[in-house]
């Protein structure tokens, strides 16, 4: 068989949240509420080492703590784009991210492409006159390609909606 190339084009939505507290303050809530504490690495360890579904679910429950996800890593671009541009008051930007295998299979179970975009991202910006913060990520719903597929099409929203929660409860705000 020989190689074969598909384009898809499609729209996303790019979701951003401005909130007057101070970087710290967002990102601090934002670890806690992801339980930075008890993610990263473990999280890998437990896909990696479950022997079963019961495992696996235990494992991901536990660093869950209660809460809909746990945090896998970041990135801090400001830490290497202050070393590239020598510019020392580069605002502090940090890429998350964060998730839930749990969630992912209810998505990668219809669609394995939906793991383009499981785990989700999310970047927490501080303002350039470092007044404030902006939140900002990419809707899951609009970027999982359904295909018409009506539970996929369900479960990718479903993400969308505890990721708008999520902000939420970190910037103190609830859902109108």
């Amino acid at each position: 068989m020989a190689t074969s190339k598909s384009v898809v084009e499609y729209t996303g939505k790019r979701i951003t949240y401005e909130t007057p507290l101070a970087f710290a303050e967002v990102s601090a809530r934002l670890e806690k509420a992801v339980n930075k504490s008890a993610g990263g690495p473990a999280v890998y360890r437990v896909l990696g080492t479950a022997q079963n579904k019961e495992e696996l679910e235990a494992g991901i429950n536990a660093l869950t703590a209660g809460g809909d996800f746990v945090y896998f890593g970041e990135l801090a671009h400001h830490r290497w784009m202050k070393t590239y541009t020598g510019v020392p008051s580069t605002p502090q930007t940090i890429v998350y991210t964060f998730g839930n295998p749990l969630i992912a299979q209810t998505m990668l179970s219809h669609d394995y492409a939906a793991g383009l975009n499981v785990p989700p991202k999310l970047m927490l910006l501080e303002n350039a006159d470092g007044g404030g913060t902006k939140v900002i990520y990419d809707d899951p719903a609009t970027l999982i390609l359904s295909g018409g597929n009506e539970e996929l099409r369900k479960a990718a929203e479903a993400l969308s909606a505890k990721i708008e929660r999520l902000v939420l409860s970190v910037l103190g705000e609830e859902l109108e």
